[in-house]
């Protein structure tokens, strides 16, 4: 706890790398602290240190798979890296213990329009906009991918002969 301890605070003060350096020392004395492994992954990733982040990233997911802010983090990871099939299923194991959980579904959405896989985006979209009709942003993007998929259908002219 000590070590920990200490690793917060060098954290809050900007010393990244002293605060890595513990936390590294605690994940190797004890693997099976996912909580630590999970404040590791974010350490590295701030510190762009984006490989060793997903390591830890998914370490601490998999220790810990009812902790859904774990998969949701490690997913935003693995798409800033393309490894977006990966991304996918992170955030649906977010999704299968918090099926209505509008940062997740947005997210999901989103990795499905940026992959041009707008009729799944629309189903997640629609899901979102279902589950909370008060906000905005599922309606949005309800309307937004709607009129993308009007924008990509090719307009078929009669022939005049």
């Amino acid at each position: 706890p000590a070590k920990v301890n200490l690793a917060m605070l060098y954290n809050a003060q900007g010393k990244k790398d002293p605060a890595e350096m513990l936390l590294r020392e605690v994940v190797e004395e004890h693997p099976d602290l996912y909580d630590i492994k999970y404040s590791l992954g974010l350490l590295l990733a701030e510190k762009k240190s984006f490989d060793d982040a997903v390591i830890y990233l998914g370490d601490a997911a998999a220790g810990l798979p009812q902790r859904t802010r774990i998969q949701y983090n490690l997913a935003l990871l693995l798409k800033q890296l393309n490894r977006n099939a990966e991304a996918e299923t992170a955030l649906n194991r977010a999704l299968t213990v918090e099926p209505n959980n509008p940062d997740y579904l947005y997210a999901l959405a989103v990795l499905y329009m940026e992959r041009n896989r707008l009729d799944d985006a629309l189903k997640v979209a629609v899901r979102l906009r279902e589950a909370h009709p008060e906000l905005a942003m599922g309606h949005d993007l309800v309307n937004y991918i709607n009129s993308s998929m009007t924008r990509e259908k090719p307009t078929i002219k009669a022939d005049p002969g």
